[in-house]
């Protein structure tokens, strides 16, 4: 006699699993909705692609108490109620429920016996209407449907709309001025009072916005309403990589060289720090947390050869204890002051330098972590109260810069790396769309320009755009005022946003290009 126990437990096996996957699944979409609200399925393809190990501790810990701990319970939970439901529905005084359908002309009757067919014979139609649920809400959320139609879909608008910088002149002054380029990370102008073209009755970065009206600030309109986020462009090393390069950050797509190696980090893409070191300059990139995290690491040493310096380097030269770790690394009031003591050292070698920062205080869930003695008690939400911190910080930076010698032969250029992810924050207010622009756009200031701009307001262009005009500022001649998919701001030459308008742009930026492939990422 053939033993069939195995056959009839493997179907259960797998309900059972698909259950719990389902039941995870859900419990992953609510945490990463609450940590990272504002992010494209672009950005959890990628994301899911890197290294996780030098992302916080925090992240996990959360993870694994809100989704997976959080996945059993509710797996238990309602293992519970399959066995205790049939048996409460039994006790009940059985009646039935008509039903007619005049559409069909059709009558039915429907037992309240047969509901326990859900978690019987007809186990699946639970977990079927479940996942059909998931697919809806991931659509919602992230845009899943439009992410997979782009996939399949081709465009050759890179191919034709990209300026390679190898092949056009690119003419720089004779008195070359120094580069320093600070990241504020998650930096909008959405956090602005409204006065200024923000979302707020106060401004929670008031000093920020002084900044940006005392210099040259680019906007969407009449108020200052910074730069628009084109795909691909969204997360910290994609917004690095579309101001330097003026290109999107698209997914690898070859099996044999995953993201996670990262032996050629855009081989085909040539950055400003390649052409600024092609120059004489001492390309620096500093930063408080783990450089590794992400393809920063390589993508600043293969395009530029940076040096680094980040949380690692601090422990190395004693800055900070071994066993030291807040938030992503050290809090930016560390990172400010490590930075004025490697300028000064840059600023006695004779060859000009390109300084680069990257802060971490106001990434989304930062939390009480980035709270310290600096913050002014000023705002009740944590993440109000760092942007508050983050701003008065900024601007005593600016201070000490004009107070040294080296300042008026410098160039400074500030910028968010992307808006913010802070689920939850933004969504608590309401705000007006301005005139033309798009809702959550990027801060950027330049400072010390060695050209004026025909015009700053009411333009219509993405982070792409700062790669060229970032050059422009240090009086850099730009054969046809474009690199990459940018288009230097302070000319006349209208940028890619203003040719097409965002939706034709972003939709055709979203689909498969066979060029980008082909020429950036396998050249």
């Amino acid at each position: 006699m053939k033993n069939t126990t195995g056959k009839k437990r493997l179907p259960i096996i797998v309900y059972e699993l698909t259950l719990y996957f389902l039941i995870l699944l859900s419990f992953s979409m609510k945490w990463c909705t609450d940590h990272f609200g504002n992010i494209s399925m672009g950005e959890i393809i990628f994301t899911l692609n890197v290294p996780l190990k030098d992302a916080p501790d925090e992240y996990f810990l959360a993870y694994f108490v809100e989704a997976f701990l959080s996945s059993i319970a509710g797996y238990i939970a309602i293992r519970l109620l399959r066995i205790v439901l049939p048996k409460v529905i039994k006790k009940l005084p059985r009646f039935d429920i008509y039903l007619h359908f005049k559409l069909f002309k059709l009558r039915g009757r429907l037992h309240i016996n047969n509901i326990t067919h859900l978690f019987s014979k007809r186990r699946w139609i639970l977990p079927t209407a479940w996942f059909v649920i998931l697919i809806i809400i991931t659509n919602i959320n992230y845009q899943l449907f439009d992410y997979i139609k782009s996939s399949i879909q081709t465009s050759d608008f890179i191919e034709n709309e990209f300026v390679d910088i190898e092949e056009i002149a690119v003419k720089f002054p004779e008195e070359k001025k120094n580069l320093i380029c600070i990241y504020i990370e998650s930096a909008e102008t959405t956090f602005q009072d409204k006065e200024n073209g923000g979302i707020f009755e106060e401004s929670i970065i008031p000093e920020m916005t002084e900044i940006a009206k005392e210099n040259i600030s680019f906007s969407q309109s009449e108020l200052l309403d910074g730069a628009a986020v084109a795909p691909g462009t969204g997360w910290t090393i994609a917004g690095l990589v579309a101001q330097t390069a003026g290109i999107p950050l698209k997914l690898y797509t070859k099996g044999d060289n995953r993201l996670g190696k990262f032996e050629f980090f855009l081989p085909g893409a040539v950055s400003i720090g390649e052409v600024l070191a092609e120059q004489g300059y001492h390309n620096f990139f500093m930063a408080g947390s783990k450089f590794t995290y992400g393809g920063r690491q390589e993508y600043f040493t293969q395009h530029g050869n940076y040096e680094i310096w980040d949380y690692l380097s601090a422990i190395e030269e004693g800055k900070i204890p071994e066993d030291y770790y807040v938030n992503w690394g050290f809090e930016d009031r560390k990172l400010y002051e490590y930075a004025k003591e490697k300028l000064l050292v840059l600023a006695k070698e004779e060859q000009p330098f390109n300084f680069s920062m990257l802060t971490v205080d106001t990434h989304a869930n930062s939390g009480g972590n980035a709270i310290c003695e600096l913050c002014p008690d000023k705002f009740e939400n944590l993440y109000a109260k760092a942007w508050s911190c983050a701003s008065a910080q900024l601007a005593d930076f600016i201070d000490w810069l004009q107070q040294q010698d080296f300042y008026d032969d410098t160039v400074i250029y500030i910028s968010g790396d992307h808006s913010s992810m802070q689920g939850g924050f933004i969504e608590e207010y309401v705000y007006d769309k301005h005139n033309g622009s798009t809702e959550r756009n990027v801060y950027n200031v330049f400072i010390n320009s060695v050209v004026e701009p025909v015009e700053t307001k009411n333009r219509k262009f993405t982070t792409l755009d700062f790669c060229p005009s970032i050059l422009a500022a240090l009086g850099v001649e730009i054969e046809g005022e474009r690199i990459g998919l940018g288009t230097n701001l302070f000319s006349e030459e209208p940028t890619l946003p203003e040719k097409y308008g965002y939706e034709e742009m972003f939709e055709e930026m979203n689909k498969k290009s066979i060029f980008y492939n082909r020429e950036i990422l396998y050249p």
